[in-house]
């Protein structure tokens, strides 16, 4: 089955620069935790796949901290992978490509992120987003090492507001 990006969303985001410039970053606590559950927090060149990477900001978080992480940034929207790739962000690899479909090797990372892709909508939180798919989750599956930790992660103070 072939995916094209949905035409609001190339034309919503076609100012990549603008939205890399007003969007928050993620708080250290939160990244954190979100590390420490994925059991990467710590551990020198860990691999990790951001997925819908966008401009590059939770790959910008990961790849400053002291852990030399291995990054791969799976993008998919041209303007917005071509604005990750031009911070020239230490240890990441940026890469055209999908969620279900990720040019990754079978096995290679230790974990993958999901970083403010998707809506959270009312209680309990549900993911709705256009790579919630059992396709996707196979992929997923793929990528990851046997053992390895899917994690998601939203900079919003409050699921409800």
């Amino acid at each position: 089955m072939s995916f094209r990006i949905p035409e609001s969303a190339t034309r919503g985001f076609a100012n990549a620069s603008s939205y890399d410039t007003h969007r928050p970053s993620y708080l250290p606590e939160a990244v954190d935790n979100l590390l420490s559950r994925l059991q990467v927090k710590g551990i020198k060149n860990s691999r990790i796949i951001d997925v819908g990477a966008g401009t590059g900001k939770f790959s910008e978080v990961l790849a400053k901290r002291d852990e030399e992480f291995e990054i791969v940034a799976v993008e998919p929207h041209d303007e917005m992978r071509r604005e990750c790739e031009a911070k020239g962000l230490r240890g990441v690899k940026v890469e055209d490509g999908m969620a279900r479909s990720m040019p990754v090797e079978t096995e290679w990372a230790d974990a993958v992120v999901v970083a403010q892709v998707g809506q959270i909508m009312n209680s309990p939180v549900v993911l709705k987003h256009w790579f919630a798919t059992d396709e996707t989750l196979e992929e997923i599956c793929r990528v990851l090492i046997p053992g390895g930790h899917l994690g998601m992660i939203w900079n919003v103070e409050d699921c409800a507001a």
